[in-house]
């Protein structure tokens, strides 16, 4: 920034304090006016859309296309980028899904709004209920789902609640399970929700946030605590109460060379439908798992990745993972756990916001998976 002229402070004999006053409000105005110039050009919107084709266990190969916005609610230098995603897949297993997502960070980030609806038909697989379930030949269904998630998070009015912000959420999920195919759980009528149904739940949400980036973090932390209960009462098949408690930490050791670190618990009361059971596997926690390939009432996982950019916008990272699914956490034997690893690839989508796309893969006992998609796991 260039020095200020000395004429502004230093006028001819006779000029009284009041000019120089007058001349110093002006330059400290337009010095404002130079700062929040800088952040309009670096805090712009940036749209990009995009044809994609990827892979994962749940699909196999699905194409399609999308875009991503990412824009500023504000010209605090402080706010985090908020962002718009549209997308549409189809896959070669006769799956397809429409995905509308908002996040959205208001008032020097103390605010936050999301927004996600979707809708899609999914050939799904069900093993059963438990730690130890047998692989079998007839795992397959599919069913039709809706899906609406509203969150609101506020600064906490209560001086006690040691977080950044806490809100209220609304879940809501109306699933038809239009073929059970051969599935035996599904097909005896004894699993809850082999009939589909909707889930219409209300809750509340606890978060603590001290990342340096929301799409590729080099330090801080992220913690978030969800309380869902859902009833009969505001539209809901199923009475359950649904709990969540996710913490992650990032260390960089140089400029986008980090360890990331996240442990997760799951756990569900009452009378959930099986497709509301806490899960193991996709492509975020557990990568080499299909998801949903163990499930019950209660999940611990953990994993830990080194990331790290090693030509101009490419990038590699390495992951291992830990977790299980048990009717209770006194069930839990961390040498029964399951295990997961893996590597995957990086390419720098949006180098101004850190977006990446990233392919994994991710190997288990006697299973791998291979995943192509866009931002980070966690």
């Amino acid at each position: 920034m260039r020095r200020v002229n000395k004429s502004i402070f230093f006028v001819t004999i006779g000029v009284c304090c009041r000019c120089m006053s007058v001349a110093a409000a002006s330059e400290e105005d337009s010095l404002h006016a130079m700062i929040k110039g800088e952040i309009a050009q670096t805090k712009r919107t940036r749209i990009v859309a995009y044809p994609y084709a990827y892979y994962t266990p749940e699909t196999e190969l699905a194409i399609g296309g999308g875009g991503i916005m990412t824009f500023y609610t504000g010209a605090e230098k402080i706010l985090r980028p908020s962002k718009l995603l549209l997308s549409a897949y189809y896959s070669i297993r006769d799956q397809y899904k429409f995905t509308l997502a908002a996040q959205m960070y208001l008032a020097r980030n103390s605010a936050f709004c999301g927004l996600n609806l979707n809708y899609g038909q999914y050939a799904e697989k069900f093993w059963g209920i438990g730690q130890d379930t047998p692989d079998i030949e007839t795992e397959d269904y599919i069913s039709h789902t809706w899906g609406l998630g509203l969150d609101f998070q506020f600064v906490p009015l209560l001086e006690f609640i040691k977080a950044d912000k806490s809100g209220v959420i609304y879940d809501y999920m109306a699933n038809d399970i239009v073929d059970k195919k051969e599935n035996p759980f599904l097909n005896n009528g004894e699993v809850h929700g082999s009939e589909g149904g909707i889930s219409s739940g209300l809750g509340y949400i606890l978060v603590k946030d001290s990342r340096d980036n929301i799409f590729f973090p080099n330090r801080g932390g992220f913690s978030r605590i969800r309380l869902i209960f859902y009833r009969q009462a505001i539209g809901s098949d199923y009475n359950f109460n649904y709990y969540e408690i996710d913490v992650r930490r990032y260390v960089a050791f140089k400029p986008d060379q980090v360890v990331a670190v996240q442990v997760i618990v799951n756990s569900v009361t009452g009378h959930p439908p099986f497709y509301e059971l806490p899960m193991l596997g996709g492509s975020q926690m557990m990568r080499g798992y299909y998801q949903g390939r163990y499930r019950d009432e209660n999940v611990f996982a953990g994993q830990v990745e080194y990331r790290a950019f090693f030509w101009k916008r490419l990038g590699f990272v390495v992951f291992a993972g830990l977790g299980d699914a048990a009717e209770k956490f006194s069930y839990f034997r961390l040498r029964e756990a399951k295990v997961s690893g893996g590597g995957g690839l990086r390419f720098k989508f949006n180098p101004a916001e850190k977006v990446n796309l990233r392919m994994d893969v991710g190997f288990g006992k006697e299973t791998s998976g291979v995943y192509f998609g866009l931002e980070e796991a966690f």
